[in-house]
């Protein structure tokens, strides 16, 4: 009985263990026979990756480099170059799944899902962001510049991903949204290296305007500042109604342009005071006309 038993059990044993061996076999088959047709698809995947990632990070240093050169705004380069990179890693992986035989089909479809959805969502940001490209490829102003844009005015503190900022002459940061800036008029005070202030100044009537032109000659000949002094356009532009209208356009540097403003506005004054000639101010001359009351006899009184 004893015997029996253990025999029997012998043979579960034996069974179970030639189940265990046979099943090991049938999965190294498996894998040897994977290995053999996938294989070398598998390895021209890992080197795709490999080789791909380095290409990436090669024009990633590329496009950085470049932007350093064109004086982007640091903000800027990280961004635009981080989006440079993952967007070729992610063409690399694509790749390199379909090489190995994975169908990438559907991650297409998923991405183009997502895509669409995020660009719904985050359109007027797309605008924005769109906008502040093409003003990193065009460069109407750079860090530092003076600008005009809409009614804010003040120097460009920095160009963001989606909006820029503006520092006013108050000392407040102003931030516009780039997808403003690329549809309405830009000044740029700061673009040329030199630039022309236009004055106009009013004497009155009763002055000589020869003497009073020549005067002006002569603080613009003092202000060593001026570039034009020796050729500067100077004549009357127009009369006023109280006043005789000079207009004189100075040629200076552009980051003299304040300073020498009021430097030759200050000058004038002095001048004009010490030479009497009149600075008018709006003047109205109001004629009264008393009515007249009839007589009793009909005549007026």
């Amino acid at each position: 009985m004893i015997t029996t038993v253990a025999a029997d059990a012998a043979n579960t044993v034996k069974q179970d263990v030639t189940e265990h061996v046979t099943e090991s076999v049938s999965a190294l088959d498996q894998l040897k026979d994977l290995l053999i047709t996938h294989g070398p698809d598998v390895i021209y995947a890992i080197i795709i990756f490999i080789i791909g990632r380095q290409i990436a990070r090669g024009i990633k240093s590329l496009a950085v480099k470049m932007m350093t050169h064109a004086n982007y705004d640091h903000t800027v380069i990280t961004f635009i170059s981080q989006i440079i990179y993952y967007g070729i890693m992610a063409l690399v992986a694509l790749s390199a799944l379909n090489k190995a035989g994975v169908p990438t089909n559907s991650f297409l479809a998923a991405f183009g899902a997502f895509g669409l959805a995020v660009g719904l969502a985050l359109q007027s940001n797309l605008s924005n962001f769109a906008s502040g490209l093409l003003i990193l490829v065009f460069k109407p102003f750079k860090a530092g510049d003076w600008v005009s844009i809409g009614n804010v005015e003040g120097s460009i503190k920095g160009i963001q991903v989606l909006n820029t900022a503006v520092i006013t002459k108050d000392n407040k940061t102003v931030f516009i949204p780039n997808s403003i800036i690329t549809s309405t008029q830009v000044t740029n005070s700061s673009y040329q290296d030199e630039r022309l202030i236009p004055f106009v100044f009013d004497i009155s009537y009763t002055n000589d305007h020869h003497k009073a032109i020549a005067l002006l000659k002569d603080v613009f000949q003092q202000e060593k500042r001026i570039l034009n002094a020796d050729s500067l356009e100077i004549g009357i532009k127009e009369f006023g109604d109280n006043s005789v209208r000079i207009a004189a356009y100075p040629r200076v540097a552009s980051q003299d342009y304040i300073p020498v403003y009021y430097a030759i506005m200050s000058a004038v004054k002095d001048t004009f005071d010490a030479n009497g000639i009149d600075i008018p101010f709006p003047q109205r001359v109001v004629y009264l006309q008393k009515q007249t009351e009839p007589s009793p006899d009909g005549n007026p009184s």
